[in-house]
């Protein structure tokens, strides 16, 4: 009890407290929230932030973002409600200066981390992580990701990925998604039906430099059930990027029906042909 008497003590205490205060309110956030933005102009990306405030332990939050290309100003690839960065100290020593993210976004919420060569060098991330539960795609751009345009339903998972530090070229990646209680648009009618209407989806993918290797494409539903797999081949634009993909369409039920289809095509315009 003689440590809580201590005047000593708390006054240390109180010192901490006002010190922190004065930090917080001195806190330069529209010099950061600038030089952030600045950053992101030079690794090729628009971002915009309402806001920008100090995040202890030693990162910086950010609200009511939102990211764009300069070619498409109009378009959102990303828009979330909060985005909290964190550096982590130890790496400074390491390879990779490593930063820690979490955020809220589609009524969802994500984290993980990505890690850069230098804090010197402008671009974008060597390797990156990142894990996402409960996003909505109904408020999804789909010019954010075209696999994804006119989808709905709740979407869980992760994504991994790293680039050849020596090239800047080469990268490997894992995409791993899990989808519920939504609809996917067939881009042509299948005996009546211009959509699948799914109880549970999973896409499985994998990334090797300039295509992604579709291994698991799948949406089951009381109607109706499409089971994908296949290759895309990247483009610079990636709602050019060509498809390669064959599977099933299943009518499931009474009258039950099956169909092998082909799509191809492009992720903006594609082409499905009924075999």
């Amino acid at each position: 009890m003689r440590f809580l008497k201590n005047k000593f003590i708390w006054l240390t205490i109180y010192a901490i407290g006002v010190t922190f205060v004065f930090l917080y309110l001195l806190f330069p956030s529209v010099l950061v929230k600038e030089q952030l933005e600045a950053t992101a102009s030079a690794a090729g990306f628009v971002l915009r932030a309402e806001s920008l405030h100090p995040s202890l332990p030693l990162g910086v939050k950010l609200q009511d973002l939102t990211l764009r290309l300069p070619s498409k100003p109009a378009d959102v690839i990303f828009q979330g409600t909060l985005l909290d960065l964190q550096v982590n100290p130890v790496s400074l020593f390491r390879k990779h200066n490593t930063i820690h993210f979490r955020g809220k976004a589609y009524s969802g919420i994500f984290d993980g981390q990505a890690g850069f060569l230098s804090s010197a060098q402008t671009s974008l991330p060597v390797e990156g992580k990142i894990n996402f539960q409960d996003i909505d795609l109904a408020r999804y751009s789909p010019t954010g990701f075209p696999l994804f345009k006119g989808m709905t339903g709740l979407l869980r998972g992760s994504v991994f990925y790293t680039i050849d530090e020596a090239t800047r070229q080469k990268v490997d990646g894992v995409l791993s998604i899990y989808l519920s209680r939504g609809a996917y648009p067939l881009t042509e009618a299948f005996l009546g039906m211009n959509r699948i209407e799914f109880d549970r989806g999973e896409i499985q993918a994998q990334l090797k430099n300039d295509s992604v290797a579709l291994t698991k494409f799948e949406f089951y539903g009381t109607k109706m059930n499409c089971l994908l797999n296949g290759s895309i081949s990247l483009a610079d634009r990636l709602d050019e990027s060509r498809l390669n993909l064959t599977g099933v369409l299943e009518i499931v039920g009474k009258n039950k029906a099956r169909m092998n289809i082909m799509v191809g095509g492009t992720l903006a315009s594609p082409s499905v042909r009924y075999i």
